[in-house]
């Protein structure tokens, strides 16, 4: 019976462990040294009803019963770029690095959302051994946020043609992620909050 009960454990630790090494064809997970390319793009289209470019991303968690132990939830929850539902038409763009360069920052902007799940759900994980609630209520939350942040970007750029505008986002951007970078996937050191 112990030993049922150690491979049981042993299995689920190692489903746990491999959510944070390998993705499935077509995504992307966030990364200071891997910016989004054209390739990243799987759909290729030339529809006149769509958008020239667009991006799709996921926040998502793999947040078990027995990571309300853990000092570091950062492997638990990432933030995946989705090529297969993501679309960019070349016959219709002028520039096509600046307007990648614009998708990345959404990525970017994504990242901030996804790091501050990570510290949210750190803040909370005793919940976490109540019920998986808690995860879900935040979750909504960071991506309720996203959305309405991701607007205001597209709104006051004019969806990356100010320049102005666009190297501002890209400072504010820039500082809180380096505000957040605890919290950054490729962090495994323990984390001890302060607030």
């Amino acid at each position: 019976m112990k030993r049922i009960f150690l491979r049981i454990i042993l299995s689920v630790i190692c489903l746990n462990f491999s959510f944070g090494q390998e993705l499935q064809e077509g995504k992307k997970r966030w990364s200071s040294d891997s910016k989004l390319t054209i390739d990243d793009f799987k759909i290729k289209i030339s529809d006149e009803n769509n958008d020239v470019v667009f991006s799709q991303f996921m926040i998502s968690h793999s947040i078990g019963g027995f990571d309300f132990m853990k000092r570091n939830l950062n492997q638990k929850i990432g933030n995946i770029f989705l090529g297969n539902a993501s679309w960019i038409d070349t016959t219709k763009i002028a520039s096509i690095d600046k307007q990648i360069d614009f998708q990345q920052m959404q990525f970017n902007l994504a990242e901030i959302q996804a790091r501050k799940f990570r510290k949210q759900v750190l803040k909370n994980k005793r919940k976490i051994s109540k019920g998986f609630d808690i995860v879900n209520e935040i979750n909504n939350d960071i991506m309720a946020e996203f959305s309405e942040i991701r607007l205001d970007l597209m709104k006051e750029t004019e969806s990356g043609r100010n320049e102005q505008k666009v190297a501002e986002w890209k400072e504010k951007i820039a500082a809180e992620l380096r505000e957040l970078d605890e919290f950054s996937f490729e962090n495994k050191k323990k984390i001890k909050l302060t607030e």
